[in-house]
C-alpha cells in the first residue's frame, strides 16, 4: 500500500511544483531543487467487522533547494500550497481522501554544500 501511495505523491509533486526530482526515503548527495518523502507513521480506522475503512498516514517532505533562501522558500511554498488540502486522488490500489499539512515549511539547516533544507509534515487520509 505505501509503495504505490509514495509513488503517486512523487508523481503529483513533480507534475505540479518546481521540484526536479522526488526520492524516497532519503535525499541523495547531489542535486538542487529536490525532495524526499518519508513515511513517519499511521493509524487505521476499522469498522465493526474489523475491516479497514481508511488509514491516516503521516509523512514528511524534506526539500533541498539551493544556496538562495528566497528561491528555496518559494519552492517549499509551492509544495505546501499544492499538497495542503489536496483531495480525491485515485491511484492503483488506493484512494487519497485528503491531505492536510500539519506544519508550515520549517527551516532545517544547510547541507555540506550550503544548500538550504526545509521540512513539511503532512497527514493523508487514504482508503
Amino acid at each position: 500500500m505505501t509503495e504505490k501511495f509514495i509513488t503517486k505523491l512523487r508523481e503529483i509533486m513533480i507534475a505540479n511544483t518546481s521540484l526536479t526530482k522526488v526520492y524516497s526515503p532519503a535525499l541523495p548527495q547531489t542535486g538542487d531543487d529536490i525532495a524526499c518523502i518519508t513515511i513517519q507513521g499511521g493509524n487505521s480506522t476499522n469498522n465493526l467487522c474489523n475491516k479497514v475503512l481508511y488509514n491516516d498516514i503521516s509523512f514528511r517532505v524534506l526539500i533541498r533547494g539551493t544556496e538562495n533562501d528566497t528561491t528555496s522558500r518559494a519552492l517549499c511554498d509551492s509544495v505546501y500550497n499544492y499538497l495542503h488540502l489536496l483531495k480525491d486522488i485515485s491511484y492503483t490500489g488506493g484512494y487519497i481522501i485528503n491531505i492536510v499539512a500539519s506544519s508550515l515549511p520549517i527551516y532545517v539547516g544547510k547541507d555540506e554544500n550550503q544548500r538550504i533544507l526545509y521540512n513539511i509534515t503532512f497527514v493523508a487520509k487514504v482508503r
